[in-house]
């Protein structure tokens, strides 16, 4: 028979345990709205965009609108829109590179044929062998460049619209000289693209002129970084394309087989693999210059892959970052589960005793 102070305390009991169950899970729903409103929170700050990328987005889309309308209405006044888009955008590259200790990545190779294009357009535009270098350059390294660094054209991103344009704009640059102006306006105002222009394309002629410019370049970049500033690379303070390369391809047979080799010959050897790279990228030039078609189909060959790798961005990369967000909501809670089903089985079994 029941002992009637226990039979007295036993409703208190239950309810006193009914009321810790009712805590806890009062306690459970709270840590898990907590954990709802930070994913909430974090995938406001990740998804959501600024006022500034909103403003950039709509600029983007009216310069490729802009850059259609005049190479195909006004092909004359193209150098010009290219000019005026590279004084944009390059004061807001140099200033985000310096910041984040990046600035040796604009001595790279595709900055050097930009300022090139820019001398070719306003100081040197009677210059054959720079117009068949910078043709050669443009439809060749920086074009390929598009795919094998995975430039991507997003549209709201000031630094990916950015890198698309110093790869993209100066090949389409040179078809407007090439291919859209009248043969009057080009001998005017290109008389170094015009003399070209009345002879067949020389092979060996450009390769000369495109490795006499890689060899300048080659020289200055690794005189004034490689050496002038090796304390600093090697302290980690500064990055360059070179040091990026031998980390992402350590592993690697050909970057284990560089970074096996002893100091500086890396470097040299990275420069000969450059550049036969850079000759590499020119098979079809000759093709580019003879046929406006094949040109144009190149070139929307090189800005449909930017796009595609812009696409695969927004969906790729914003979609999982959802899906890790909400696995690791769903892991938080499950962890608050067990945690809160392992308390109340510590509580029952301590009131048992």
């Amino acid at each position: 028979m029941l002992d009637p102070l226990h039979t007295n305390q036993l409703p208190a009991k239950v309810k006193s345990n009914k009321l810790m169950n009712d805590a806890d899970l009062a306690r459970l729903k709270a840590r898990v709205v907590g954990r709802v409103r930070k994913l909430d929170s974090r995938l406001s700050h990740h998804l959501s965009a600024t006022i500034t990328e909103k403003a950039f987005y709509a600029f983007a889309l009216y310069s490729i609108f802009a850059c259609g309308i005049i190479l195909t209405k006004y092909p004359e006044w193209f150098h010009v829109f290219y000019t005026a888009m590279f004084v944009l955008l390059m004061p807001v590259r140099f200033y985000t590179y310096f910041k984040m200790s990046f600035q040796y990545f604009l001595a790279d190779l595709c900055y050097f044929i930009n300022m090139l294009l820019l001398l070719y357009i306003w100081v040197f535009p009677q210059s054959r062998h720079l117009y068949m270098t910078l043709f050669s350059f443009s439809f060749g390294t920086l074009s390929w460049a598009v795919i094998t660094w995975r430039n991507s054209l997003v549209l709201h991103s000031i630094e990916k619209t950015t890198s698309s344009f110093i790869h993209i704009m100066p090949p389409v640059t040179l078809f407007a000289i090439t291919h859209q102006i009248s043969p009057e306006f080009k001998l005017d105002r290109f008389p170094g693209a015009a003399a070209v222009a009345g002879s067949h394309w020389h092979v060996t002629r450009s390769l000369f002129y495109t490795s006499l410019y890689y060899l300048v370049w080659q020289s200055f970049y690794h005189y004034f970084i490689t050496v002038k500033k090796a304390d600093k690379i090697k302290a980690g303070k500064r990055v360059t394309s070179f040091e990026w390369l031998r980390k992402k391809h350590a592993h690697s047979k050909l970057g284990m087989a560089i970074n096996s080799l002893p100091e500086p010959l890396p470097v040299f050897a990275f420069m000969f693999i450059q550049y036969f790279y850079q000759i590499s990228t020119m098979v079809f030039v000759p093709l580019w210059f003879r046929s406006d078609w094949l040109c144009a189909g190149f070139l929307t060959f090189i800005f449909i892959w930017a796009s595609f790798n812009g696409a695969t961005y927004y969906i790729d990369v914003f979609g999982n970052r959802l899906e890790k967000e909400v696995a690791r909501l769903e892991k938080e809670i499950m962890e608050l589960q067990e945690e809160s089903t392992w308390k109340l089985e510590t509580k029952s079994q301590n009131m048992k005793f």
